[in-house]
């Protein structure tokens, strides 16, 4: 199984805007091209047909704003014509229906608009490196809501098999594994562990062939749902 290991930064990362607000565009546009690694390649509405003809390149990453209201399955599309497309989705409130339905149709990222707009810039970043961009504390929500009951077909987020055998997992790799549901980038638990960051990649790159999973999302999706992380007790959650 081929693993989504981390990509290196490479200059003018491409990124595809989808909005529909011209002044959520027009600031967006403003905001990503401020920092010399990122170009706009296009900007597009959420109901705009688009078609990898209009690209003389593949976009990196998409940024998607979406408002309560709005077409979440923008982002299936884009993965059916892209599927290597890394999206981000920044979001208005606190609907975490919506979320969790981005999340589940693919997105690996959610900023939301009240937050530093550096945070958005540091998210394509890191998300086109093959990270993902996530508040712990709504990981945490969106996983309780999904968790399944004993009587469940494990529906939310994909069936996972029990059987696997995360036995297998080193005590080094455990560690990782738990630096990561903290929401620790490598870098963080290469500090953390006094390893190397290519260390850290290369136990990522077991732990996702133990567990079978691709990326880093759905490891800690999987992961709460075999018991290797545990949900934060209520008072730890803000």
């Amino acid at each position: 199984m081929q693993q989504n290991i981390p990509t290196p930064m490479k200059k003018n990362v491409s990124v595809l805007l989808i909005a529909n607000y011209r002044m959520v565009q027009e600031g967006f546009k403003l905001l990503i091209e401020s920092n010399k690694d990122l170009t706009v390649a296009a900007i597009r509405s959420l109901d705009e047909k688009i078609d990898l003809s209009d690209f003389v390149a593949t976009p990196d990453v998409a940024v998607i704003y979406l408002a309560r209201h709005d077409r979440v399955e923008v982002i299936s599309d884009l993965l059916r014509l892209m599927p290597d497309l890394r999206i981000i989705v920044t979001v208005a409130g606190d609907n975490l229906d919506l979320q969790a339905t981005a999340l589940e149709l693919g997105a690996v990222g959610i900023v939301h608009e009240d937050q530093s707009p550096s945070l958005l810039i540091e998210a394509i970043k890191q998300t086109y490196a093959g990270e993902t961009w996530l508040n712990q504390v709504l990981l945490d929500r969106i996983m309780k809501r999904n968790k399944p009951s004993r009587n469940s077909d494990n529906r939310g987020f994909g069936k996972f098999d029990a059987s696997l055998g995360t036995e297998q997992l080193t005590k080094r790799e455990l560690d990782v594994l738990k630096l990561i549901g903290d929401g620790f980038k490598n870098k963080q638990i290469a500090q953390s562990l006094l390893i190397s960051e290519p260390t850290v990649r290369s136990h990522l790159s077991s732990i996702y062939g133990k567990i079978g999973v691709n990326d880093r999302l759905n490891l800690v999706i999987k992961a709460y749902q075999l018991g290797l992380l545990h949900f934060p007790q209520p008072s730890s959650v803000v």
